[in-house]
């Protein structure tokens, strides 16, 4: 017979299994369940969405009556159910006792998953726009990340444990919330904006004690962009003030050119095999074009100092947006690119390049291909002499076979 695990032994074991396993497990078995709830829960992200919450990778939520017919609708069911699921078209159902509101629901589903426990910490707290959230009474959390998106940050502070802060980084969709203290302690602070920004907000930023800020803009206009090369220009050191300005391909690269030509600047390249952003670019889900791979991949800098420059290179966003980053770096980060006298856009030169990549690639890949399918026909047509030369014995004189 197997010895059972002591007390301090399941606290271990039940402490680095992942959060959504060991809640499945302890709800099984009730004499886990009280260990478990007294052993810190870790999380790499807790989402709360309008109906329902996502722990790490598994969403638990909240699905009512389906809606069928576009003349006539009818239900297809009367009862509500609580849908979890990793991939949204493999979800796993549970039936809801019928007459329950969805704040019910959710609050019920939030207590089941969340509630008496002494110690939650989360990597990443993310809070959905117009989020009304029935969380535990009890519920308090510890954190490093917060994405507010469109809620004030100071509703949420009663429910985070006062030892998270300062907060390694915090998202926010309104500037007028810049005064508050969650939002300055922050060590990263990533400013969402949707609507244009004048030129007095940029100096509003600058004051902004934060380590670092990113400022991500909807749109912008053409003075805009000129705005915040003046204003990087006229600090001369580092800020630790980020811009980006998402855009469709064609306006994005278009005006980065534009910026080159009006404040000299010059086509670059990274002087490194490898680069790491320090852009929070994971918390932004944004990915860097071939920035860390390709060496080929083209900047632009624009003079700031005898130790600085202004960079200027582009990012995919959401696969089909693309988005202008312009923050300072070393002057020995870059080295001169390649002078090319019909500059269009920056895309289109990194294209360029690895066509010619390609192509140096493909040419000898045909050779093997070419010479490996000569070896194939030329062994089938030995095999099909050999077999010929049997047969034309055979029928010519068959007594000698």
């Amino acid at each position: 017979m197997p010895v059972e695990l002591s007390y301090p032994g399941l606290k271990c074991v039940l402490e680095f299994l992942e959060a959504n396993k060991r809640i499945h497990i302890s709800s099984r078995c009730p004499r886990l369940k009280y260990i478990e709830r007294c052993v810190p829960l870790y999380l790499n992200t807790l989402y709360f969405l309008q109906k329902g919450v996502k722990l790490n990778e598994i969403t638990y939520e909240i699905e009512g009556d389906l809606l069928l017919g576009p003349s006539n609708p009818v239900f297809s069911r009367m009862y509500p159910t609580i849908n979890f699921f990793k991939q949204v078209l493999r979800p796993v159902e549970r039936r809801v006792q019928k007459g329950m509101q969805d704040y019910e629901i959710i609050r019920d589903l939030l207590e089941g998953l969340m509630g008496l426990r002494k110690n939650i910490r989360v990597d990443q707290l993310v809070l959905s726009h117009s989020t009304i959230i029935p969380v535990p009474s009890d519920f308090n959390v510890k954190i490093r990340n917060l994405n507010c998106d469109h809620v004030n940050p100071k509703y949420f502070l009663p429910l985070i444990d006062t030892s998270s802060f300062p907060l390694k980084g915090l998202s926010i969709r309104d500037p007028e919330r810049l005064d508050q203290s969650i939002v300055q302690s922050s060590e990263k602070l990533v400013i969402f904006v949707d609507e244009e920004y004048p030129r007095n907000h940029l100096d509003y930023i600058d004051k902004l004690p934060n380590k670092s800020v990113i400022t991500k803009f909807r749109s912008l206009n053409e003075d805009a962009y000129s705005n915040i090369i003046d204003y990087l220009l006229d600090k001369k050191q580092e800020t630790g003030k980020c811009f980006m300005i998402i855009g469709n391909e064609t306006r994005i690269m278009q005006a980065a050119i534009d910026l080159m030509k009006r404040y000299d600047g010059k086509m670059v390249k990274w002087n490194g095999t490898e680069f790491r952003s320090n852009l929070f670019c994971q918390y932004l889900k944004c990915t860097i074009l071939n920035f860390s791979s390709n060496p080929n991949t083209n900047y632009i800098s624009i003079p700031l100092n005898d130790d600085l420059v202004i960079a200027i290179y582009a990012v995919t966003y959401k696969d089909w947006f693309y988005q202008i980053v312009m923050k300072t770096m070393p002057i020995d980060s870059f080295i001169p690119a390649e002078e090319f006298s019909e500059v269009t856009t920056l895309l289109e030169i990194e294209d360029l390049e690895n066509s010619r990549q390609n192509d140096e690639f493909t040419n000898p890949l045909l050779v093997i291909v070419f010479v490996q399918l000569f070896l194939i026909l030329a062994l089938i047509f030995f095999i099909l002499f050999g077999c010929f030369s049997i047969l034309y014995e055979f029928f010519t004189n068959p007594t000698q076979i």
